[in-house]
């Protein structure tokens, strides 16, 4: 993420119990507590997490995404880059659609057969967004994957509560292909009545049939039309290859023995993937209020939202919103590396904006590709969307605080089956920050994010608690961001010099800051400078081959003090004094 000086990282993988079966003619149990939050982790990672709705399972965490954060005072250098957010959880109690795969990381799996007569338990989720830090926000990628993870498990787990039909007569199969309720007066929902709500909504929308799409949804309701028809409208314009709706979880009863009608809550999964950019189709969760008025009756949907995520640690929502979902409308500039998303007001610094993004691609990529960072789980192409104000940049692709200027949001895939963890990713830029005053700041922060965007895949998962260490994470993206130029041209560079001086809030200890310490109040931005000077000596020293390859075994691991006696042959306390000594040369 970026944040003048800021950081991100990944938070550890909460665990999750399945809820206890219900007992028929009553309510289903309540899920077991979730786990107490955890503080923030100690090491950076690129960006941020998401939140979890009461009585579900945690969802899949996934990397945090990486930001531009807390803009410094006038004269200040720009806050640091941030990472993604984490996904929400399903309806109901969740349960598990599938177990997890030996994949590192949390895996998106899927739907595990539902018990009849209630809500499903959901698995963990995968997740690519962290908790929300104090302000300066870092990068959080392990925790915005893991949030994800454990949401798509839990989602998983929860399309099992949908799985048969939601409420089945006495001694039935609940994988029968049963059609409707045994008891004739009785008011039901069926696994085959959301298995044909989904699949007709889903082929309305590939086949552009807006009457058919918005046609589920309560036709009394105008608002709720106007937005299915703006939604609507949105993908179809944007270069998406493959679209559908998948079942999440339920929460509420989807039977009535007494003839009533029936309300309950749906949550969907969309599942998409950009064109060329995407590497495997992820997902934005939604939750739908279905209602079935009496028997025979359609199914009405008369709420649309996005699904709570299961996980409190950042995000409220899982990916939720998508720029289709609030724009109204979507302007598109493509270029061959990039496609930029803007709503109307903000198309034309979109199409000003959009050259410069192509050459950060561009040099972002080549760079990385030249030093051996390539690969299935390298992307080709990013997506960014602009933004004006925090207040929009922490409401994209997520609900929660944003301290940053910019943020690299990582997805899991929603299906994982050849190692590739991480789909895509998304990045978000605040137009109303410092970077975008200059053609300088703007291609430096467009290169900060893409640099996350471009390492989120080779995430492990296995950063611990606190995530990747952001000296390595941040420290690596600034690197990137400004290769070519003098310690003394960075905007940091005097702030440094402050540092040495013993006159910022902590005083120089000649070690390289931890992830407890990063966002330390009036720290955050020198901080990323550190970090920085740790990738610049590396560079210097060793050669950027070695520096790509030591921070691609940092995300593969986890480790920086196995990767430094690995891949640079030096133990962690000699590389602590070779970088207080080269911070000392530099900035004395």
């Amino acid at each position: 993420m970026t944040t003048g000086p800021g950081n991100q990282q990944y938070p550890s993988h909460p665990q999750w119990q399945g809820p206890a079966q219900w007992q028929p003619g009553g309510q289903p149990p309540a899920p077991p507590a979730q786990p107490a939050a955890q503080p923030p982790s100690s090491t950076a990672q690129p960006s941020p997490a998401a939140p979890q709705p009461a009585s579900w399972p945690q969802a899949p965490q996934g990397p945090a995404p990486s930001r531009w954060g807390d803009q410094p005072p006038s004269g200040q250098p720009p806050v640091p880059y941030g990472q993604p957010a984490q996904p929400g959880p399903p309806y109901g109690q969740p349960a598990p659609y599938g177990q997890p795969g030996g994949q590192a990381g949390p895996q998106w799996q899927g739907p595990a057969p539902w018990q009849p007569g209630g809500q499903q338990p959901f698995a963990p989720q995968p997740g690519g967004q962290p908790p929300a830090p104090p302000a300066p926000r870092r990068r959080r990628t392990w925790l915005w994957v893991t949030l994800a993870v454990l949401a798509v498990l839990v989602t998983v787990g929860a399309g099992i509560v949908v799985g048969a039909v939601l409420s089945t007569g006495k001694g039935s199969d609940p994988l029968a292909e049963e059609t409707a309720p045994a008891d004739p007066g009785s008011v039901a929902v069926t696994k085959q009545d959301i298995e044909a709500l989904l699949k007709g909504h889903t082929a309305a929308l590939n086949d552009g049939d807006l009457k058919a799409y918005t046609g589920i949804f309560d036709q009394k309701n105008a608002a709720l039309v106007q937005q299915q028809t703006r939604l609507f409208n949105n993908l179809r314009k944007l270069p998406i290859s493959q679209m559908s709706y998948q079942t999440l979880a339920q929460e509420g009863r989807a039977q009535d023995s007494f003839g009533r009608g029936v309300t309950f809550n749906l949550d969907v999964a969309f599942v998409h993937r950009f064109d060329g950019i995407d590497l495997r189709p992820v997902t934005e969760w939604y939750r739908w209020t279905v209602t079935r008025q009496k028997a025979g009756a359609p199914l009405l949907i008369t709420k649309v939202g996005g699904a709570p995520a299961p996980v409190s640690v950042g995000s409220k929502t899982v990916y939720y919103p998508g720029p289709w979902d609030i724009w109204s409308d979507v302007t598109v500039v493509r270029t061959p590396r990039t496609i930029i998303l803007a709503p109307p007001q903000l198309a034309a610094q979109a199409r000003r904006a959009s050259p410069i993004a192509e050459q950060a691609a561009r040099t972002t990529l080549g760079w990385l590709a030249q030093n051996g960072a390539q690969g299935a789980a390298v992307p080709k192409r990013f997506v960014a969307a602009l933004v004006k104000g925090q207040d929009q940049l922490g409401n994209l692709f997520r609900r929660e605080k944003a301290h940053e200027a910019g943020v690299s949001i990582p997805m899991p895939a929603w299906q994982r089956s050849d190692g590739v963890e991480i789909g895509a990713t998304r990045v978000v830029m605040d137009t109303a920050s410092s970077f975008f005053r200059t053609t300088g700041g703007i291609g430096e922060i467009f290169r900060h994010e893409f640099t996350h965007s471009a390492m989120a895949g080779l995430d492990g998962g296995k950063g611990g608690f606190l995530g990747l260490d952001n000296w390595v994470v941040e420290g690596f993206a600034e690197y990137a961001a400004n290769r070519g130029t003098p310690v003394t041209a960075n905007l940091r560079y005097d702030e440094g010099r402050a540092y040495l001086a013993g006159r910022l809030p902590q005083p120089f200890t000649g070690r390289i800051p931890d992830n407890l310490s990063w966002d330390i109040k009036g720290m955050t931005s020198v901080n990323y400078l550190m970090g920085h000077l740790a990738s610049r000596l590396i560079a210097e020293r060793y050669g950027e081959r070695k520096l790509v390859e030591f921070v691609t075994a940092c995300y593969h691991d986890g480790k920086p003090e196995d990767a430094l006696r690995k891949v640079l042959g030096v133990g962690e306390e000699q590389f602590q004094r070779q970088w207080a000594d080269y911070v000392r040369g530099r900035l004395g």
